[in-house]
């Protein structure tokens, strides 16, 4: 049986995107505040199938609202391995794709990590545009012996590392920091939109967003890059994003701000952190397999034009 998402979903819904897609790390509350936080010209809706009175499989769609190039639907669609073959993922998809077709998008986007995807993915007439590698840090044996020094070489010349919860008083600065770097990410649609009270609602307010844990620079009292980071409590954190003002780059503060992420993730029991990069962010790449992030798999994004 397909019906809409209802709140007391929300743990199984994670049990379904957990064993169906290797980035997600958010806990109900998360994704329960994803679902309601997203801004009313995203039109998101989420539906879930059942077997035996029991949520086997998800979905959710919206519109890109942090994009003004066109308009684009993005959905995801989630069934557990033992479900699969039944039909209910298609049934999800084609309410899915009604949904955003019907609300003006112009192009359909998602993506998968799970290589038997492909194929329901194709049949449906998306093709693959690209994919961003998966990449891992056993925070066990990670290194940030080099944190301290450079920590003090850096505020020699005025910079200070600061936990978000510290510069939660300054939400406008961090927000056009947020947005500069969400627009320098390189993919096919630029994140140009992001307005200010739809970010703090959205990301801000995110109950896995690690107050503690994500880290800020800040040049006498400005923001001036971050490495934003969410954990699910249960071990596991992923990286948000992470960037430096223009001005600001080729000094090495990124890799203080995440370094700084490593070292909360270090000290309050997190295991293992994830975090992806487009094949052309070769700056962010870099930076993070030095910091030991290793592979781990690969997201392949496919798109289908509304009219296909």
């Amino acid at each position: 049986m397909i019906r809409t998402f209802r709140d007391e979903d929300a743990r199984a819904a994670v049990d379904v995107l957990r064993a169906s897609a290797k980035d997600w790390l958010h806990s109900p509350e998360s994704l329960l505040h994803r679902l309601a936080s997203h801004p009313p010209r995203a039109q998101q809706r989420a539906w879930v199938g059942e077997a035996d009175g029991e949520v086997v499989a998800f979905a959710r769609a919206r519109l890109r609202w942090e994009v003004s190039e066109r308009s684009l639907g993005w959905l995801w669609i989630g069934v557990l391995p033992e479900h699969r073959g039944q039909s209910l993922g298609g049934a999800l998809y084609d309410l899915a794709a009604t949904h955003l077709l019907a609300a003006g998008a112009e192009r359909l986007e998602t993506y998968t990590d799970e290589p038997g995807s492909r194929a329901f993915l194709e049949e449906r007439g998306f093709r693959e545009q690209g994919g961003e590698p998966i990449l891992r840090l056993d925070v066990a044996d990670a290194d940030v012996s080099d944190l301290p020094a450079l920590e003090q070489a850096n505020a020699a010349e005025g910079f200070r590392l600061a936990p978000l919860a510290e510069v939660l008083d300054r939400p406008r600065e961090l927000h056009a920091l947020y947005a500069v770097a969400s627009e320098d990410v390189p993919e096919e649609s630029t994140v140009d939109d992001i307005r200010y009270e739809e970010w703090v609602s959205e990301c801000l307010e995110d109950p896995d967003l690690s107050r503690e844990g994500s880290a800020v620079v800040l040049d006498g009292e400005k923001p001036v890059a971050l490495a934003f980071i969410v954990s699910d409590g249960e071990g596991r954190a992923a990286n948000d994003l992470t960037g430096t003002l223009p001005d600001y780059r080729r000094r090495g503060l990124a890799r203080l701000a995440k370094l700084a992420t490593i070292r909360w993730a270090e000290a309050n029991g997190v295991e293992w952190m994830l975090t992806a990069n487009a094949e052309a962010n070769a700056g962010m790449r870099a930076l993070n397999e030095s910091l030991g992030y290793r592979p781990a798999g690969t997201q392949a994004f496919y798109v289908r034009d509304a009219l296909s």
